[in-house]
């Protein structure tokens, strides 16, 4: 009971600061619209005062020129602590995480199956693609976008209506099926689907933020895997470039957060991958 009671507590903590965190980059503020954000928010939302770093990244590559200072901000964010932007600052993240506490969760499939189509929509959709066509493809088809911006968009300015098209009723379709399997499964978008995941996520394997397992103590009960919002056991991959760093594991006494500049400890540990 009082694991439990620790595990809700932190999770409270998280979930306020996801709170705070979408209601900042939506605060309506346009003084900072032009700084791309370190989460997954659209651009075009009404109430946006950052920008998206997918939308900045593909207007950079359409412009045919070179993102520096956003990769500078890629850098210096998973240099330090890997994914954790994902599970404590990614409003669409958070908008997961809600939808996961609506009803039952179940594995519909393998926990890192499919892991590899972030990857492959970072590097041929957000890259390629719109490198070669000249427009931000992720952004037309971006979930995030269709809730944040399209929906609202229309809403608010009865004008466009006539412009819809297949391509807005394609981005509905889509967000429709994703809220479905938001229900059912932890995190689908960031799981499988999320370019900017892609983008932080080999940062797990070197960042100064580490995650640490002590072998003599874990009892592989998966307490981890119960509590973790990517369905992972960190006791098989503690620095996993599938884990958002959302540290709910750590409340187990056998999971800890180390940092790179930091002594090792004298206890057993495993921090790198079999």
């Amino acid at each position: 009971m009082i694991a439990m009671a620790i595990t809700k507590r932190a999770s409270a903590r998280r979930t306020v600061i996801q709170a705070a965190s979408a209601a900042i980059v939506n605060s309506g503020l346009p003084a900072l619209k032009a700084c791309p954000f370190p989460g997954l928010n659209c651009y075009a939302c009404p109430l946006a005062s950052m920008a998206c770093p997918m939308g900045s990244l593909q207007n950079f590559l359409v412009l045919r020129r070179v993102p520096i200072a956003l990769v500078g901000l890629f850098a210096a964010v998973g240099g330090v602590v890997g994914r954790a932007v994902c599970g404590w600052a990614c409003p669409f993240g958070f908008i997961q995480d809600l939808l996961a506490r609506i009803g039952p969760r179940r594995k519909l499939l393998p926990t890192q199956k499919g892991s590899w189509m972030r990857y492959a929509m970072l590097i041929l959709v957000a890259l390629i693609a719109t490198y070669a066509v000249g427009a931000p493809l992720f952004c037309k088809i971006c979930p995030a976008g269709a809730l944040e911006a399209g929906i609202p968009q229309v809403i608010l300015r009865p004008g466009l209506r006539s412009l819809i098209g297949v391509l807005f009723w394609a981005k509905i379709v889509s967000l429709v099926l994703l809220v479905a399997a938001a229900i059912l499964i932890k995190r689908p978008f960031c799981r499988f689907l999320c370019p900017l995941g892609a983008v932080y996520s080999p940062f797990n394997k070197v960042s100064l933020m580490r995650l640490e397992v002590d072998d003599t103590t874990c009892t592989r009960c998966d307490g981890c895997k119960r509590v973790c919002p990517v369905d992972l056991a960190v006791y098989e991959h503690p620095n996993s470039d599938s884990c958002i760093r959302c540290l709910e594991c750590t409340r187990c006494p056998s999971v800890s957060v180390t940092w790179a500049h930091r002594s090792a400890p004298t206890s057993p540990v495993r921090t790198v991958e079999h």
